[in-house]
């Protein structure tokens, strides 16, 4: 969900390097000035990072369905578990251009969220089972369906940045009322509602600047990003399948 800047030349460099200001340093172009096999090599690679993202996160689940204990630990420490993602996550992204480390850091993390939503999982398979398959299959089809609007239309939806950090904050803080102070069930599926639109447009939003301005040695920021919209698609159509069932 990083926008990166790409920096103006004055002279001739490498096709997949520029000069970095006035330190001397190095860093990967920007997708869009890179050449197109660079630029196809680097989208490739930060899709097939995510898909197998997503399998690690499938195992974490069905890790979390074999060690019972471990799922209860999970379900008994809520906060822990939050903490541990938003650690996750800074951590993914502070090793991610070191080779291997960078790998073992988002695959683990991915797996520690199959894990921690397991709980979650486990209970609606036992009211609700058919929802699960569901929400997979509307994930896909939202997640793909944005995207390839993204690459057929090619248009810039960096413009929606602004609009996606404020409503993120709002869905934040009314889930935060909701849970603490208001318990409402219309409120809770509002904010599922408001969840799925968000990261929808959270996806066209990091898709596109996938293939216009991440650098090319950035694909396991690009494959978090990702990860992460996907991932509150599919819980928001959980919420959402299941409201009234709490």
């Amino acid at each position: 969900m990083n926008e990166f800047k790409s920096q103006n030349q004055g002279y001739q460099q490498p096709p997949s390097w520029q000069q970095q200001g006035g330190w001397g340093g190095m860093i990967a172009r920007t997708a869009a000035e890179a050449t197109l096999p660079e630029r196809l090599a680097f989208v490739r690679k930060v899709y097939a990072l995510f898909f197998a993202a997503t399998l690690f996160a499938i195992g974490g689940v069905l890790l979390g369905f074999a060690v019972p204990d471990l799922m209860i630990a999970v379900a008994e420490h809520p906060y822990i578990s939050f903490f541990a993602l938003i650690g996750g996550v800074l951590g993914a992204q502070a090793v991610r251009h070191k080779p291997g480390i960078n790998l073992f850091a988002l695959f683990g993390f991915t797996t520690l969220t199959g894990v921690i939503i397991s709980p979650l999982l486990y209970v609606i398979s036992l009211h609700n089972p058919a929802s699960i398959l569901e929400a997979g299959v509307l994930t896909v089809g939202i997640f793909g369906g944005l995207t390839a609007y993204v690459f057929v239309t090619k248009k810039d939806f960096s413009f929606l940045r602004g609009l996606l950090v404020t409503g993120l904050i709002i869905v934040i803080l009314a889930g935060l009322l909701n849970i603490l102070i208001v318990g409402s069930e219309a409120l809770y599926f509002a904010g599922a509602v408001a969840t799925l639109l968000l990261f929808s447009g959270f996806v066209l939003y990091d898709t596109s600047n996938i293939i216009r301005r991440y650098p090319t040695n950035e694909y396991i920021a690009g494959a978090l990003s990702l990860y992460l919209d996907a991932f509150n698609i599919f819980l928001a159509l959980l919420r959402i399948l299941n409201s009234g069932r709490r």
